[in-house]
């Protein structure tokens, strides 16, 4: 496998980067701080892909993500395995469930469904082995523990204390951790019961989803339903209004109200008046007329006096005296004569004594009083009749034409008050079924939001992320299966190692010792001799003294630990390694070793792709 290109979209502090490999030796040299180590964990990422299990609240995968951005994060690397390129495309996010991978033939387009990671595939080499042969970080000099195998057998190298029994309890202690043989116990155990309870929660998180999905369906319904009470309530509002100026325009204006004061003081003025003023008003006109029609005293002929009486009752006298001389002497008979004086002198004597009567008993006489007193007397009912007639007829006409203005003015204002309009009283039923409507539309909307607030307070309750527990279920599972895993590996690994107690020592000590041996004597001033024993502890020969290897300087046991290193991936690969990539990883060397060591690397670039990091000036024989 030969690496061929890396295109970083984003990671780490690195977008849109290009990276191009050499088959042979590729020095990446740059500032520090450029991303260096970024570029080699990029590589690896892609290959291998990242660990999600949270430790002090961070993942492998969070390290790596960039800085100003919460989005996805990767890119794409290609690769030439087995004669076909392949590109990796991968991109990472917070959780396991948000990564993708996908591997493309280049040549052909198709994807290629690997069940191993490509690395595993590629490479044959776990991610932990990776990092021990392929992989040399600055610190990887210095072998840490770790659970993986391999890495676990790489630390025996260094590791004189730990001898077969030790190894094999330990494998069997390890083993015990992850199952025990009898009964139920171990890290695979609580996983699977770990996975059994997140299966109960992410079930019960699906019932919960479903009620919530229920409860939004019902939420839904009662906004619709709130929407439609808003609409009946601004209808209802509406209809109240209309009724409100119903009622307003049915109540008497101010106009009105202060013609029916008028009408009920003019009502009240005249209630007071009779009946019949208006017929006495007449009579008394009437009276006034016929006083009018009588001639005042003043205008009649004067009576004649009674003397006048008394001069013709002495002609008839005379006449009578004439008519009885007349007789005598013949001139009339004696008969008719003294008959005809005789009645003239009766007559005259009778004339006489009436008119001395009517002068001392008849006195002048004035049509017109009666009448005035009558009119007066009416009069007096309606008015002062103190007075002078003209006076009292002046008052009456006053009273009665203030009496006809009333009458006029009392019409009109019945007629102002009593003009046609609606009756408030039905307008006023209505708004009250308006109202009362009003009511019960408001008390459903209430019930409503009752209901709502209900609904929203249990949804709250409501623990609905299944995604949580799909994440945590794959990751227990994902552990799950790696303990298994390593519990077979380590299985596989006791037995192997029972066997290899056997054989290792005939078979690959000898040539593991003997390249260690040559690629250190490539890389130090000093012959030494590696030595390998069967508990795979490294002790040095020089001069013919074997001494453990902590007794030497660290630079020499780091040279020696490379040289290991480079021998052991030699041995797995059967002389042909895929490709190193070296992040200064000599910053420790001094400026000796540090030519060896690069020199071994150029020699190893004619047959192998080498891919060395640094940010210092000093490149030893790599420029060469």
């Amino acid at each position: 496998m030969k690496l061929i290109s890396a295109n970083i979209v984003s990671f780490g502090k690195l977008q849109n980067v290009q990276v191009p490999f050499n088959r042979g030796l590729n020095v990446f040299k740059q500032k520090n701080g450029y991303g260096k180590t970024t570029v080699a964990n990029f590589v690896r990422a892609m290959l291998y892909g990242f660990g999600y299990n949270r430790v002090k609240g961070a993942t492998d995968a969070s390290h790596w993500q960039p800085w100003n951005s919460n989005d996805r994060f990767g890119g794409s690397l290609t690769v030439e395995h087995n004669g076909q390129e392949y590109r990796i495309e991968r991109f990472f996010g917070a959780t396991a469930r948000s990564e993708t991978c996908h591997v493309f033939n280049n040549k052909t387009g198709a994807e290629q469904h690997w069940k191993l990671s490509p690395g595993e595939t590629m490479l044959g080499l776990t991610a932990e082995s990776y990092d021990r042969s392929a992989y040399f970080p600055q610190e990887a000099v210095e072998l840490g523990s770790n659970d993986n195998l391999d890495a676990r057998l790489a630390n025996l190298v260094q590791n004189s204390a730990e001898d077969y029994d030790k190894v094999q309890d330990k494998l069997r202690a390890y083993k015990k951790n992850l199952r025990y043989e009898k009964g139920v116990g171990g890290q695979i155990a609580e996983l699977e019961q770990k996975q059994y309870d997140l299966e109960r929660q992410r079930d019960a998180a699906a019932r919960a989803k479903r009620r919530s999905d229920e409860i939004a369906d019902e939420l839904e319904r009662i906004a619709v339903q709130k929407n439609e009470i808003v609409t009946k309530q601004a209808e209802l509002n509406e209809r109240s209004q209309q009724l409100q100026r119903r009622i307003l325009q049915a109540q008497p204006t101010d106009e009105e109200k202060v013609a029916r004061e008028r009408l009920q003081t003019v009502t009240e003025r005249l209630s007071a008046i009779p009946s019949e003023f208006e017929e006495d008003y007449s009579h008394c006109e009437e009276i006034f007329r016929q006083m009018e029609a009588t001639p005042a005293p003043s205008e009649r002929k004067p009576k004649r006096p009674a003397w006048l009486f008394g001069i013709a009752a002495a002609l008839l006298a005379a006449v009578g005296v004439t008519m009885a001389v007349l007789s005598a002497v013949d001139l009339l008979p004696v008969a008719l004569g003294v008959a005809a004086g005789a009645v003239a002198v009766i007559a005259g004597v009778v004339c006489v004594c009436v008119c001395a009567a009517k002068a001392k008993s008849s006195p002048v006489v004035d049509a017109r009083q009666p009448l005035q007193n009558e009119y007066l007397n009416v009069a007096g009912k309606y008015v002062f009749a103190d007075g002078s007639l003209n006076d009292v007829r002046r008052a009456l006409w006053e009273k009665y034409s203030a009496y006809k203005s009333d009458l006029g003015l009392r019409d009109a204002l019945k007629e102002m008050v009593n003009k046609p309009r609606e009756s408030a009283e039905s307008w006023e039923q209505k708004l009250s079924e308006v109202t009362s409507e009003k009511n019960d539309v408001e008390a459903r909307g209430n019930a409503l939001l009752l209901e709502q607030a209900r609904l929203e307070e249990e949804r709250k309750t409501l623990r609905v992320d299944t995604v949580e527990f799909e994440d945590r279920l794959l990751s227990v599972r994902e552990q799950r299966d790696a303990a298994e895993y390593r519990y077979r590996v380590a299985d596989v690994a006791s037995q192997l190692l029972a066997r290899a107690k056997e054989n290792l020592s005939g078979s690959y000590l000898p040539r593991l010792c003997a390249r260690t041996s040559e690629l250190l004597g490539e890389v130090s001033a000093t012959p030494l001799e590696v030595t390998l024993d069967r508990n795979f502890t490294v002790s040095l020969r020089e001069n013919g003294v074997t001494k453990p290897l902590g007794e030497f300087s660290r630079g020499l046991r780091e040279n020696t630990l490379l040289c290991f290193r480079v021998a052991l991936s030699e041995l797995l690969y059967d002389g042909e390694i895929p490709f190193l990539i070296v992040d200064d990883a000599f910053v420790n060397f001094d400026e000796n070793n540090f030519v060896r060591a690069t020199e071994l690397l150029k020699r190893l670039s004619t047959r192998a792709q080498v891919v060395y990091f640094t940010c210092h000036d000093r490149m030893g024989k790599l420029n060469n």
